[in-house]
C-alpha cells in the first residue's frame, strides 16, 4: 500500500509542473505578416506586422490602428527576426505568420537564399501564403487595410484562398509547396502576384476602412514565375486557371463563351472538374495525354437556340470545348517558347508514371519539355438549364 500511495504522488508531481517556456501575452507581439524589399544600407529589409487584439474584435476596438507595422534592415533575415526589439516593445512570436509578401526587384535578382531560414525554423509554420509584391514595395502591401478583414495580412491570406477555390485566379502556394517544387526535377515554382492601387500612405489610415471606396487596395494582379531562382516572368488570371485545370486543382469557376453564330455569351458554370493525365515517352518524345472533364450548370446566355431542344446544349458544349482547348494550348506553348518553364509539373507525372525514360531528364528537363507533344481535351457537360427554357427577351 506504501509503494502504490508512492507511486500516485509520484505521478501527481507531472499533473503539477507548469510550462517552461511559457510567455505572458502582455509580453508579446502577434506576427501576422512579414515582407523582404532589397535595403538601401543592407542587403535586405524586413518588415513585419503586429496586430492589436483588442482592434480586431468589434466588440473591443475603439478605432485605433488593427495593426503596427515596422522594418529594419540587415544583411541575414534571421537576425532580423530577432532584432525587432531595436522599435517594438514586445518580443515578436511568429508562429501566427499568415503572409510572406517577396518584393518584385527581390525575385527578379535571386535573392531568395533567406527562403532557407523560413524553411528551417522551428517556430514559423509551413501554412503561410508567399505573394510577390508586383511594382511596389513588399512593405507596402502590409500597409494597406480592409474594413472587412482589419489585419492587411490576413486580409490578403483570405483573398487568395478565396480566389483559388472560387473562380481559380492564384495558386494555392504555402511555403511546403513552394519547398517541394523547388527541389522538385519536373517542375517549377510559382506565386501569385498582387498589385498595390492607389496611395500606400492613405491606405495605412484608419479612414480607408470607413470609406466606400477606399483609396487604396490591394489587388490579385497575375502569377510570377520562378526559374533557377529568379523571376522569369508573369501570367495572367486566365492563364493561371489554365494551369489549376491541368493540375487538377479547380473547386469551381466560371467560362464564359461564345454562341455559334459569334453574336452573344453564354455562362457556364463549374461545380465538378476532373483532370487525368497520361504521360509516357514515345519514339524519344515525351507525350502527354491531358484530359479534362467538366460539370455545371449554364448561368446565363445571350444565344438565340431553343433550350427546349437538348442538341442546343450539346452546341453550348462544344463551344466551351473548342475556347478552352485552343486557350490552353496557347498557355502551354507560351511556357515553351516565352518562359521555357513547366508550370504544370508535367515533368513530375512522367517521372510517376514513366520513370525508366524520365531518369535521363532528371537534371535537363527544360530540354524534355520544350520538345513534348501536349495533347488537350476538354469535355464540358452542362447539367443543368435554370427554371426558364427560352432566353430572357428584351422587348
Amino acid at each position: 500500500m506504501k509503494w502504490f500511495k508512492f507511486i500516485v504522488y509520484l505521478g501527481l508531481l507531472f499533473l503539477l509542473t507548469g510550462c517552461w517556456d511559457r510567455t505572458e501575452l502582455s509580453n508579446v507581439s502577434i506576427v501576422t505578416g512579414m515582407a523582404v524589399d532589397k535595403g538601401e544600407s543592407f542587403k535586405y529589409r524586413l518588415t513585419i506586422e503586429t496586430t492589436e487584439a483588442r482592434e480586431m474584435s468589434y466588440q473591443t476596438a475603439v478605432g485605433l490602428a488593427p495593426s503596427t507595422v515596422s522594418s529594419i534592415e540587415g544583411n541575414n533575415i534571421g537576425e532580423l527576426t530577432q532584432k525587432f526589439n531595436i522599435i517594438n516593445a514586445n518580443r515578436p512570436i511568429y508562429s501566427h505568420t499568415r503572409v510572406l509578401v517577396l518584393s518584385e526587384e527581390i525575385v527578379r535578382e535571386g535573392l531568395l537564399e533567406f527562403m532557407d531560414f523560413f524553411d528551417r525554423n522551428r517556430e514559423i509554420r509551413d501554412d503561410f501564403a508567399i505573394v510577390i509584391a508586383r511594382g511596389s514595395n513588399a512593405g507596402d502591401i502590409l500597409k494597406v487595410n480592409n474594413m472587412y478583414k482589419k489585419s492587411p495580412s490576413l486580409k490578403l491570406f483570405t483573398q487568395v484562398n478565396t480566389m483559388q477555390k472560387d473562380w481559380g485566379g492564384a495558386p494555392d502556394v504555402k511555403l511546403n509547396d513552394y519547398t517541394r517544387i523547388t527541389n522538385s526535377y519536373g517542375q517549377v515554382p510559382v506565386l501569385p502576384a498582387v498589385k498595390l492601387v492607389g496611395d500606400p500612405k492613405k491606405g495605412g489610415n484608419t479612414e480607408n476602412m470607413k470609406s466606400i471606396d477606399p483609396e487604396s487596395e490591394i489587388v490579385i494582379d497575375s502569377m510570377g514565375v520562378i526559374k533557377l531562382g529568379k523571376l522569369a516572368g508573369y501570367t495572367s488570371l486566365y492563364e493561371v486557371r489554365d494551369m489549376l485545370f491541368v493540375q487538377n486543382k479547380i473547386k469551381t469557376t466560371e467560362i464564359t463563351s461564345s454562341c455559334n453564330n459569334g453574336k452573344g455569351k453564354i455562362g457556364y458554370y463549374i461545380t465538378n472538374s476532373k483532370t487525368n493525365v497520361i504521360a509516357k515517352e514515345i519514339n524519344g518524345t515525351p507525350n502527354f495525354h491531358i484530359k479534362i472533364k467538366t460539370e455545371g450548370n449554364l448561368d446565363g446566355t445571350e444565344c438565340y437556340q431553343n433550350l427546349s431542344n437538348p442538341y442546343a446544349y450539346k452546341e453550348f458544349e462544344e463551344s466551351i470545348n473548342k475556347k478552352m482547348e485552343k486557350e490552353i494550348k496557347e498557355f502551354v506553348q507560351r511556357t515553351k517558347e516565352e518562359l521555357n518553364a513547366d508550370v504544370f509539373g508535367l515533368g513530375e507525372f512522367l517521372r510517376e508514371q514513366d520513370y525508366k525514360h524520365f531518369k535521363k531528364y532528371k537534371d535537363t528537363w527544360d530540354d524534355g519539355y520544350a520538345k513534348a507533344k501536349i495533347h488537350v481535351s476538354f469535355n464540358a457537360e452542362i447539367k443543368r438549364g435554370g427554371l426558364r427554357k427560352n432566353r430572357y427577351i428584351l422587348k
